[in-house]
């Protein structure tokens, strides 16, 4: 998915950092998107959201490539315990899911605010778990909950004083990992179809530009807001 996003936007003409916590991944992902019209406009740079000092890489990141137009944020971890009921999880595999999956989300939109221009967007990319149950996983779907309320109130306390807040919640994408398992459907959404709908809130041509929540579940509909 991150693919596809990062994709779009170069082809978009966009600068693109993409970030992440592993370099051999960011070095992976240079490999599978760029080209030599491209190369030069995709950076990519490690980042911890769970990092002490992330507001200062955060900074340091805005000191060397200037204030961003938009901000992607996609984080996602299942943890160590594996599928496992609610009830059954230990206070420490609790905070350890919550930590991962709202704690940062929430430290990366308030790093990443200051440094995002006010005519710019911070978005977050959101899962069905957001809305329906998801069982076996609780500490995930909770969190996309959480996130998805969360974006929802910076929205409305920023009431058009600075960067829009989105989120944007997905249905099933294609992915290489999938394909690879043997897992694939035409019908479900391509990376570079996210791509194109984040693209244009960046820039203010989305027909939703002034809705914080969108899904993105059926190709055949696109985007929309419910």
């Amino acid at each position: 998915m991150g693919e596809g996003v990062v994709r779009t936007l170069l082809d978009d003409g966009a600068t693109v950092i993409a970030t992440g916590r592993d370099r051999a991944r960011l070095d992976e992902l240079r490999a599978n998107v760029v080209d030599a019209e491209t190369d030069q406009r995709l950076h990519t740079e490690v980042l911890d959201a769970s990092a002490p000092d992330l507001d200062a890489q955060i900074e340091a990141l805005a000191t060397t490539y200037g204030t961003f137009d938009g901000v992607v944020v996609a984080v996602a971890s299942w943890g160590n315990q594996g599928r496992r009921p609610a009830l059954s999880l230990n206070d420490d595999e609790w905070q350890h899911l919550l930590d991962a999956n709202l704690t940062t989300v929430f430290r990366l939109f308030r790093g990443f605010l200051p440094h995002t221009a006010r005519t710019g967007m911070i978005l977050q990319l959101n899962g069905m778990s957001a809305d329906i149950p998801f069982p076996g996983a609780a500490g995930v779907a909770l969190s996309a909950a959480a996130s998805k309320s969360l974006t929802r109130t910076i929205a409305a306390e920023q009431d058009g004083r600075g960067p829009r807040f989105y989120q944007v919640i997905l249905g099933v994408v294609r992915t290489r990992a999938r394909q690879r398992a043997g897992v694939d459907d035409p019908t479900w959404l391509e990376g570079e179809e996210v791509g194109a709908h984040v693209a244009a809130l960046v820039v203010g041509t989305s027909p939703l530009s002034d809705t914080t929540v969108h899904y993105l579940t059926d190709k055949r509909v696109g985007p929309e807001a419910h």
